[in-house]
């Protein structure tokens, strides 16, 4: 396969992943709260330690939705080396788990030096 292929592939799986956060995630939800949030959003939030009074829920979902559409896109790319369906769920499971904690570390350092964080004292 060409790398054109896996170009379209990549972008393929990050714009069906946003548009399923646009489309389904952002309108279960009429008004964000501390208690009406996703699961991947309030571990974002409680893992960066997120300052919300700082920022928005709504940015923060949208954060949180580029992120996952990205690391999904790119454990596909990840996975699509071998044919066995086995091999592929053993690689994309740990993937799945590496690649959050990774990505989200970097948004939260993003949002660490713009002063969005809880100061630890």
């Amino acid at each position: 396969m060409n790398i054109y292929f896996y170009i379209a592939e990549f972008l393929t799986a990050v714009i069906i992943v946003l548009l399923y956060y646009k489309f389904i995630e952002t309108r279960k939800i009429k008004k964000y709260t501390k208690n009406n949030i996703p699961t991947d959003l309030k571990l974002f939030i409680y893992t960066q330690k997120v300052d919300v009074k700082k920022i928005s829920y709504k940015t923060l979902m949208k954060l949180v939705a580029v992120i996952n559409s990205i690391d999904i896109g790119i454990i596909l790319l990840i996975t699509n080396i071998t044919k066995n369906i086995f091999l592929k769920m053993v690689i994309a499971i740990p993937m799945a788990f590496i690649m959050l904690f990774i990505s989200y570390k970097g948004a939260g350092f993003i949002l660490k030096k713009k002063g969005m964080t809880k100061n630890e004292s």
